[in-house]
């Protein structure tokens, strides 16, 4: 029963947990030093049902490897990092392989979003629970909940 217990004081720990450091993105240099993160993405002044179905639309060409569709939110994706938070974000904007589940946003979205960053001084096992309750509280347009080992 130790997995429980371990599970249980991250959940614990997670519940406790402040980020260190909160920041909105206002270029990318400002990453480039943050290996492990938390970072929503989220539309603005835009119309999330309209986003929702270009990301749809694009999806169907099948050009690029885009996200789970959720539902319309102006919150477009929760996600985290932990091998370095500037690459992962460059992929979300359209900057990286075509065959990486991204949203590349340069590909289909003309509007407006912004970029929270949220850095904690936790395990990455903490902080994985960290970005699912973010997830669930936020209900992101588009992305799966749990990490990529679930």
């Amino acid at each position: 029963m130790r997995y429980i217990e371990t599970l249980i004081d991250n959940c614990e720990k997670a519940k406790a947990a402040v980020p260190v450091k909160e920041f909105v993105v206002s270029e990318m240099s400002e990453l480039d030093n943050i290996g492990t993160a938390i970072y929503i993405i989220e539309e603005i002044d835009g119309d999330p049902e309209k986003t929702f179905m270009s990301l749809s639309n694009y999806k169907k060409t099948k050009e690029r490897a885009c996200p789970k569709l959720n539902a319309a939110s102006p919150v477009m994706y929760v996600g985290s990092s932990t091998t370095g938070v500037r690459k992962r974000i460059e992929q979300h904007l359209g900057d990286g392989p075509a065959g990486t589940y991204a949203l590349h946003l340069k590909h289909w979205f003309k509007g407006k979003h912004k970029i929270t960053i949220k850095i904690f001084d936790q395990p990455i096992e903490v902080i994985q629970i960290v970005e699912d309750a973010l997830s669930h509280e936020l209900s992101p347009a588009f992305g799966k909940s749990g990490g990529n080992n679930k």
